[in-house]
């Protein structure tokens, strides 16, 4: 059967499809202590899918691509989440028997902060991203998690006229950032990366390898960003508490997609991004992520 060629997504989200089990608990295990579970939950998971139920929740319409799924429990309760959100399209999504489906355990702590145990990501095959399907869309969301197929991605983005916004690019021998018109980073991971780094002077090597925005969040403190033409500017981050910080990188990543197909500014552009995770950290699950009209009544608009 030929492809339908009619079909035009706003954002193509190509990442990473997983499920998570968040689980709370008053204090991390450790061998001299038990923990006893506080409670715990399922939903869907990964960059990929995060991202794309975000937007699609703000009224943008997209299509989820990356890995393959299993026909398994995991994989079962993932498409069934997905179901409830009428923009995420689910034609690409590829699932295989025999294959497990990638699974993340999340322990959260009182003070909001998550650790992560992963299982099955890197025995998990990729779907490729082809030319017929990037051209469906206005714009790719990709991360660098995974193998050569991000990178080939990308590409294929560049190549057929589609910006790309991607995130946690913080090498600057990195070929994505020759593809990428934003990056979305975040300093903790850039400083894992590269101890001890001046951030400034390490966004401004980001930006001279491949003249993208690049936009660093900062935690607590907001995020600052570097426009293309290489001036900084920094946002603030809003005082809410803090529940559980899952996801808020991604939430933000899809703020800044949000803002970026509105063609805001980029201090609208900040802030919007900030309000968006800011209520993600408040928030025990993304699922039901916030509103629009949530995000921008806290953002001041």
């Amino acid at each position: 059967m030929l492809p339908d060629r009619t079909i035009r997504f706003d954002v193509l989200c190509y990442g990473t499809i997983s499920l998570d089990n968040t689980v709370r608990v008053p204090f991390l295990p450790d061998p001299r202590r038990d923990v006893q579970v506080i409670r715990e939950q399922y939903h869907p998971g990964g960059e990929a899918v995060s991202v794309g139920v975000t937007l699609a929740v703000w009224g943008e319409e997209v299509a989820l691509i990356g890995n393959v799924i299993g026909e398994d429990d995991y994989g079962n309760q993932i498409i069934t989440t997905l179901h409830h959100y009428p923009g995420v399209d689910l034609r690409y999504v590829s699932r295989e028997a025999g294959v497990r489906t990638p699974f993340r355990r999340v322990l959260v702590t009182p003070d909001g902060e998550r650790s992560v145990l992963g299982y099955w990501f890197d025995d998990t095959p990729k779907v490729p991203l082809t030319v017929d399907v990037i051209r469906r869309a206005r714009l790719l969301s990709v991360d660098v998690y995974g193998r050569e197929e991000r990178n080939r991605a990308a590409l294929l983005a560049r190549d057929a006229g589609r910006p790309v916004v991607a995130a946690d690019v913080v090498w600057p021998d990195h070929p994505m950032l020759q593809c990428a018109g934003v990056i979305v980073n975040s300093r903790d991971f850039t400083m894992a990366q590269f101890p001890g780094v001046d951030l400034r002077e390490h966004m401004g090597r980001l930006h001279q390898a491949g003249q993208a925005v690049i936009i660093t969040t900062l935690g607590e403190k907001g995020c600052l960003a570097l426009d293309r033409d290489g001036n900084f500017m920094e946002s603030p981050a809003f005082d809410v508490p803090v529940v559980d910080t899952t996801s808020a990188g991604e939430v933000f990543k899809a703020g800044v997609i949000y803002a970026w197909l509105q063609g805001w500014p980029m201090a609208r552009m900040l802030r919007f991004a900030n309000a968006a995770a800011s209520l993600k950290c408040s928030r025990e699950s993304l699922f039901p992520p916030a509103t629009l009209d949530e995000v921008l009544r806290l953002a001041g608009e």
